[in-house]
C-alpha cells in the first residue's frame, strides 16, 4: 500500500472525534478513575463511520456483527443501531449508547478480547479512516420503537 489510501487503512484505529483528533490507543495510564465507570448517570453515545471497501463488504459485516453480538451482552450496553447510507451501500454508520463514560469506553471496551479480530482486520476493509464522533445529549424526543 502507498499513498494517502494506504495511510488511511493502516491509520484505521486513529479515530477522530468532535472535539479534534483522538488516537484510540491510548496508554493504560489514561484510563478513568472507578467513579467514571458504569454509575446511573454516566451515558455517552456516539456515531461510527465505517466507510468500507466494496470487495470486503460480506466480510465487515460478518466481523461487525459478530462483535456487535458480543457487545450487546455487556452490562453497561445500553443499545446499538446498524445502518448503511442509502446513497452508499459502502458506508455502514452504527449509533451506539453505553452507560458509561467516554474515557471509560476508550480504555475499557475497545480492548476486549471479542474485538481483537475485527480491529487487526479493519485496516484491509476500510477505504478511508474509521471515524467516531462522540456526543453529548441536549434533548430527547422518545417515540415508538419499531
Amino acid at each position: 500500500m502507498s499513498g494517502a489510501g494506504g495511510i488511511a487503512r493502516r491509520g484505521a484505529l486513529k479515530t477522530l472525534v468532535a472535539a479534534g483528533a483522538l488516537a484510540l490507543n491510548r496508554p493504560a495510564a489514561a484510563q478513568a478513575p472507578a467513579s467514571a465507570l458504569s454509575s446511573t448517570r454516566a451515558q455517552v453515545s456516539f456515531v461510527v463511520y465505517l466507510p468500507t471497501r466494496p470487495e470486503a463488504r460480506q466480510r465487515m459485516r460478518t466481523m461487525m456483527f459478530a462483535v456487535l453480538d458480543a457487545m450487546s451482552r455487556e452490562p453497561d450496553f445500553v443499545r446499538t443501531w446498524s445502518h448503511v447510507d442509502m446513497n452508499d451501500p459502502d458506508l455502514i454508520i452504527n449509533y451506539e449508547t453505553w452507560a458509561c463514560t467516554r474515557e471509560y469506553f476508550i480504555a475499557h471496551h475497545l480492548k476486549k478480547p471479542y474485538r481483537q479480530a475485527y480491529e487487526l482486520a479493519l485496516p484491509d476493509m476500510l477505504s478511508g479512516e474509521r471515524k467516531i464522533v462522540f456526543m453529548q445529549q441536549i434533548g430527547a424526543y422518545p417515540g415508538r420503537s419499531t
